[in-house]
């Protein structure tokens, strides 16, 4: 009979630990263990839950394993018979699973409850459509006891009423959890497994977030301590899906999980991120003006004005804050929406499709003035701006002579300047006033050809101790 029982609940009890199992050791603390007994019978008095504890730490090293917790379930106390009842109900109402993996997600402090600001962001990121009124409305007719907050009961409580939000609610809950979700991160994970053994080397994640480069190396550091928990330098699945679906921790690791594994579907929150830039979790108005400008947002109906105007706006944020969270920048959006007069799937679409900021392409490289260049580049440098002005190629293979092509020297002094005897004889020579012009043309360059000297020397400025020849090298003594 028991056989029977264990084999029909195995994966439903391995569901609550991976439910619970915030690092993903496949083992439950003390402090997780209190956290199964408070969410699951909050019945139960912290007394009886440390009794319960001493019962299931069979190896006394303060943790409960899979195998533990199963035997204890075994043995059949009137508080493990209850403890199994709850299990085969949360994991057997497919509905009550769902709502349990958005509080999971959503409940930043791991309290059992979701404030107003949380709802709000579950109920945003479920379905983008719903506007500032719906979600107002939604919260009220959610908290029906009035203290601001709503328990895993009474929001499975409320969509079983079966209104037309909450139809619409579960349907996003559906979509949006469940296989759907574990797929996601299971694509993500092996799209960060380079070698496919099942692994993620925490190293080769350091540098993927990197290469990113929507992270500064601080963030690197506390990301990878926050997925690394076991300290092993290697990442698991199990690993990695509990550390993504966990709404717990610091700014860094949230804003990694968003970008690695994205909790919505479209993927806006991993663009809000990449725009927020290195070093930071949330937005000031520079960045969301540029977010505006990249995703070609800006018109007459839109200008940068009415940019500043909405990040600004009371609906968004709370007057005198400076950056907005990625909650605030959905409401930022909705307004953006309504004065382009278009739907807010559209602003998602144009910031998604972006990605992220544009490059900028610096225009020229900044000029080092000559008395501050190293003096051991001096020759390069030199080389290769004498090499442009006699139109010879860099790498020319010795032994051709390309460079006796269309040569115009008229210009060379300019390499020296007129505050050096080199500079100043090379203007002379190739003034006009002297010798003139040598063209490729004139008999003298066609003689120069026909010498020996003509692979030799072309210029020589012996006032500086300076040898320029035809092949644009240069010997200092």
């Amino acid at each position: 009979m028991w056989a029977t029982i264990v084999g029909s609940t195995l994966r439903r009890i391995q569901q609550v630990f991976e439910r619970f199992d915030k690092d993903g050791g496949g083992s439950l603390d003390r402090q997780e263990m209190q956290l199964v007994f408070k969410t699951l019978c909050p019945n139960f008095s912290s007394k009886e839950i440390s009794k319960f504890m001493q019962e299931l730490d069979r190896g006394g090293d303060g943790a409960v394993s899979h195998g533990e917790f199963l035997e204890w379930i075994k043995a059949g106390s009137p508080a493990a018979a209850e403890v199994y009842k709850v299990i085969l109900k949360e994991t057997g109402d497919a509905m009550s699973a769902r709502v349990r993996e958005v509080f999971q997600r959503f409940d930043s402090d791991g309290g059992g409850y979701l404030d107003k600001d949380e709802l709000s962001r579950v109920f945003r990121t479920l379905n983008s459509d719903f506007t500032f009124k719906d979600i107002e409305a939604l919260c009220r007719d959610l908290d029906r006891g009035g203290d601001g907050k709503v328990s895993h009961k009474e929001f499975l409580h409320w969509l079983k009423k079966g209104t037309e939000l909450a139809q619409a609610v579960s349907r996003a809950i559906l979509r949006e959890t469940g296989e759907a979700r574990e797929e996601r991160i299971k694509k993500a994970f092996q799209a960060y497994d380079a070698t496919g053994d099942g692994s993620l080397n925490i190293e080769e994640l350091r540098q993927t977030l990197k290469v990113l480069g929507s992270f500064s190396e601080d963030e690197v550091r506390k990301v990878c301590v926050d997925l690394d928990k076991s300290k092993d330098g290697e990442v698991s699945f199990q690993e990695f899906a509990s550390w993504i679906k966990s709404g717990t921790g610091p700014p860094a690791a949230m804003k990694a999980k968003a970008i690695l594994a994205p909790s919505d579907s479209d993927g806006l929150e991993a663009v809000y991120y990449n725009f927020c830039g290195a070093g930071h979790s949330d937005m000031d108005g520079k960045s969301f003006k540029k977010l505006c400008q990249d995703c070609e947002l800006m018109d007459k109906r839109l200008d940068a004005t009415h940019v500043d105007l909405i990040f600004a706006d009371n609906r968004v944020k709370p007057r005198g804050q400076n950056r907005i969270d990625f909650l605030q920048f959905e409401s930022a959006l909705e307004l953006l929406a309504e004065k382009k007069g278009v739907a807010k799937a559209e602003i998602r679409k144009d910031m998604v499709l972006q990605g992220g900021p544009k490059v900028t392409k610096s225009v020229s490289a900044p000029v080092i003035p000559t008395n501050r260049r190293p003096k051991e580049n001096l020759r390069n440098i030199s080389q290769k701006r004498i090499a442009s002005i006699l139109k010879r190629p860099a790498n020319e293979p010795k032994g051709q002579e390309t460079w006796r092509k269309e040569v115009n020297n008229r210009e060379l002094w300019k390499v020296f300047g007129l505050d050096n005897a080199a500079g100043r004889t090379l203007k002379r020579i190739y003034s006009g006033t002297e010798v003139g012009l040598v063209s490729p043309e004139s008999p003298s360059t066609r003689s120069l050809r026909r010498t020996p000297t003509a692979e030799l020397l072309v210029v020589k400025a012996k006032s500086d101790g300076l040898v320029l020849g035809p092949k644009a090298h240069m010997k200092q003594p």
